[in-house]
């Protein structure tokens, strides 16, 4: 009898101790996910000018800070670039590892930002499925870098025009880099020199442009004066003074001197020919006349001397 009573209380005691949980034994899953670019900036660098790698980079380290293996699936959000990277990594207790997170943009992919997100999800625990969601993100910046690039043509590579005349000269300026970009326009330094010792006047409405990028051009006009003095000037056969002038035209992207360590810049040039009608003894004197009299003065001793050299007759070409 007393030991049913011993039996009966010690199953009434055993009632009130706690059930272990099945949490206690196994314990929740957890995970630690850190990452930053291997750029000194901060922010992952993508170069995108034509020949470049494309890609940019991330390091990321994920560490298991329980005592337990897990099994961690890893899973990139790039908004719209191409990115590579483990799909899942296995640590065990209190393990960690470093793996890269590479993102790839396109050439000539406008500048622009993107925002590149690292999860880290766990999938198994001891090979089982955890009793618990455990995940950790990290967010990083892309930047798809900008880079300079210009084109520049001349609207007439040759033009003819007479003196005390005004002109535009005028020039397409493009361009070809991927951000909108300031442009420095005008005349080389030697071009303009020769052409205002020669007599011209010269003038450039806009020193500076902005233009976006991969848009039509934006022309740019050089305006000229051509010079009044010509009396020095070859003669030509049809009996003008004539003299050709070179125009060098130059543009210079603002943002490849401030940024990329050289000033990108691009020449064309266009031939100014001038012309102007020669008088009757330049023409005599050049030998463009149709009929051109040469005579030959001289004194001496009271006698003068008169010799008719030549009369010739010439048929203009």
């Amino acid at each position: 009898m007393r030991l049913k009573v011993a039996i009966l209380i010690l199953i009434f005691s055993l009632s009130y101790l706690p059930l272990p949980h099945a949490e206690a034994q196994i314990g929740v899953a957890a995970v630690n996910l850190e990452c930053s670019s291997v750029d000194p900036s901060g922010v992952v660098e993508i170069e995108v000018y034509p020949g470049a790698t494309l890609t940019g980079q991330a390091v990321c380290t994920v560490s298991n800070p329980n005592s337990y293996q897990e099994k961690i699936e890893i899973e990139v959000q790039s908004d719209g670039l191409l990115s590579s990277y483990p799909g899942s990594i296995t640590l065990g207790p209190n393990g960690e590892e470093e793996f890269f997170v590479t993102v790839k943009a396109e050439e000539r992919m406008s500048a622009s930002s993107r925002s590149v997100v690292v999860k880290a999800t766990v999938t198994e625990m001891m090979g089982l499925p955890p009793p618990n969601l455990a995940e950790e993100e990290s967010t990083l910046i892309a930047t798809i870098m900008q880079y300079s690039g210009l084109q520049v043509e001349v609207v007439d590579s040759l033009i003819t025009l007479n003196t005390k005349i005004d002109y535009n000269v005028e020039f397409k300026v493009y361009n070809q880099g991927n951000a909108a970009d300031r442009f420095l326009v005008g005349l080389t330094e030697d071009s303009r020199d020769v052409l205002e010792d020669a007599g011209f006047s010269i003038s450039i409405p806009l020193i500076k442009v902005e233009i976006d990028s991969m848009v039509s051009p934006t022309k740019v006009r050089v305006s000229v004066r051509t010079p009044t003095g010509y009396e020095d000037w070859p003669i030509n056969s049809e009996g003008m003074h004539e003299m050709a002038f070179k125009l060098d035209f130059v543009a210079t992207s603002e943002f490849s001197c401030n940024n990329e360590g050289n000033c990108n810049s691009e020449t064309v040039s266009t031939t100014i020919t001038v012309l102007a009608e020669a008088s009757e003894s330049d023409k005599i004197l050049s030998g463009a006349s149709d009929n051109t009299l040469l005579i030959y003065g001289g004194s001496g001793a009271g006698v003068i001397l008169i010799f008719i050299l030549f009369i010739v007759m010439r048929r203009r070409k």
